[in-house]
């Protein structure tokens, strides 16, 4: 009996743990959607199973309305668009395109993944800071949220220092994006789960890739999901204890071959992880 609880139990948990998977969204990275046009893109995204597509570009082909019109006719979403600035001896300069996508996203539940470039020597918190509020008043007009999009050679390049920065914007549309190959990148040895707990009430949006175990350049740390040592499940394994219910995208910068086929991979690398 003892047995046939034990496995019950089991069951069960497999059973809570797949329903939770299911609430994530996952988009591919724009950088990984290599297709002649917009509309292409939608369609190879709804064929394959994809939520959407997320860390766009502002500038586009088609206007930001129109793909906005194409994606939201195809059932997908435009979950993010990759912007920042940089902090200057002074100040700080972003492009004023990125104010105009802010309008014309008015009312849209779409994050905007915020890199701060910077030197970590010359530039301070307090900078950072100013820019990120700049950015987020604007956002929060529009009724955008952020997420402060940790980078390898930038000011923010941890998920840490962008807590620490989200934390003294004192912004409630600013949270934090946690990104699997610059984590690897930047600080392998650091407790992965005492970062992400730290980050917890702002972590809002994860990326993730095939990347391996120890690896020490972006071909290594950049793959398709089906590819790598890395333990994806039990990353995703630690997002569910601590209760994440933000988007999932997959990274794909300078991954080689057919887009389509590392699309289908990656899709399917997923779905396997989490309803096998």
């Amino acid at each position: 009996m003892k047995t046939i609880a034990a496995a019950i139990l089991l069951v069960a948990g497999f059973t809570n743990l797949f329903a939770e998977s299911e609430t994530w969204p996952v988009y591919a990275f724009q950088n990984g959607v290599h297709f002649k046009s917009a509309e292409e893109r939608v369609k190879v995204l709804k064929e394959l199973g994809y939520d959407g597509i997320g860390a766009a570009r502002v500038n586009d082909a088609l206007s930001l309305p129109q793909r906005l019109k194409l994606y939201d006719e195809a059932g997908l979403k435009l979950f993010s668009f990759y912007v920042g600035g940089r902090l200057e001896p002074k100040g700080h300069n972003y492009s004023k395109e990125i104010s105009q996508a802010i309008k014309d996203l008015k009312g849209r539940d779409v994050i905007l993944e915020l890199y701060v470039q910077g030197n970590k020597k010359a530039n301070t918190d307090k900078q950072a800071v100013a820019f990120v509020r700049e950015i987020a008043d604007q956002a929060k007009e529009s009724g955008l949220r952020i997420v402060l999009y940790p980078h390898t050679g930038f000011y923010v390049d941890t998920l840490g220092t962008a807590v620490r920065v989200a934390r003294k914007c004192d912004r409630d549309n600013v949270g934090v994006m946690f990104n699997l190959c610059h984590y690897l990148m930047v600080e392998p040895k650091t407790d992965l789960k005492a970062v992400l707990t730290d980050a917890k009430p702002l972590l809002w949006q994860v990326s993730t890739c095939g990347a391996e175990q120890g690896g020490s350049d972006w071909s290594q740390l950049i793959q398709t999901l089906d590819r790598g040592s890395y333990d994806q499940a039990a990353l995703f394994k630690l997002l569910r204890e601590l209760g994440f219910k933000g988007n999932v995208g997959f990274q794909c910068y300078a991954i080689r071959g057919d887009s389509r086929d590392n699309l289908k991979r990656s899709i399917g690398a997923w779905n396997k992880l989490h309803f096998q």
